[in-house]
């Protein structure tokens, strides 16, 4: 049995959001699921539960797998829950994608665990700039690039959200970072999703 969409073509993709989580606080992030806490905590399905969904998934036929958030490699049982995935036949692509800033600490349990690729989101090459917006450490996520290629996490994508007046004039930069270290640069266009009209209008810039 093969699931379709509504305009009868095949499924072949499932996004997992494994939690809400997030030791980021990007303003414009609007996560992938669930808004806000039920009850004052977040929900997360257990390691169980999310190859359980796995194997349901792939018994109709969907074939590529992400695991996203909040921000996935919080979770102190990731590498399990990657495992889990990891031993399940028929999964033809199995990624993630993350804000970097515990990669390296995990790039190469991953790789082990079966997890073929990373998406990491870096907005911006300045550290100023970083700290302002995510409230992290850019550094961290730069050394995250470089240890997921070390250990084949292969290819690493680098999604840069493009922000109206914060890091529009990077791009030239992040295209010879992703050069130099070896990664594929995919810039992403601002949404409108849980933000205000006045975040959203002040920093959209269309990409066509």
């Amino acid at each position: 049995m093969t699931l379709k969409d509504n305009y009868g073509r095949p499924v072949l993709n499932l996004r997992i959001s494994v939690t809400q989580r997030c030791n980021l606080h990007c303003p414009y992030c609007h996560r992938e699921g669930q808004e806000k806490p039920i009850e004052d905590k977040f929900v997360e399905m257990t390691p169980n539960e999310i190859a359980r969904l796995v194997r349901v998934a792939v018994n109709l036929d969907i074939r590529n797998v992400k695991l996203t958030g909040g921000e996935p490699l919080v979770r102190d049982d990731i590498v399990e829950i990657t495992s889990r995935i990891g031993e399940i036949s028929g999964i033809r692509d199995f990624s993630m994608t993350t804000n970097g800033t515990l990669l390296a600490k995990y790039a190469e349990e991953l790789r082990e665990a079966g997890l073929k690729r990373v998406n990491v989101n870096i907005p911006t090459l300045k550290a100023d700039v970083y700290s302002r917006l995510t409230g992290g450490n850019l550094d961290d996520v730069l050394n995250g690039v470089r240890e997921a290629i070390r250990v084949g996490l292969y290819p690493v994508k680098l999604n840069m959200l493009i922000l109206r007046g914060v890091n529009d004039n990077e791009v030239e930069d992040m295209m010879e970072f992703a050069s130099k270290t070896g990664a594929i640069l995919q810039l992403i266009e601002l949404e409108p999703i849980n933000l205000s009209d006045d975040y959203y209008w002040r920093h959209h810039r269309p990409l066509d």
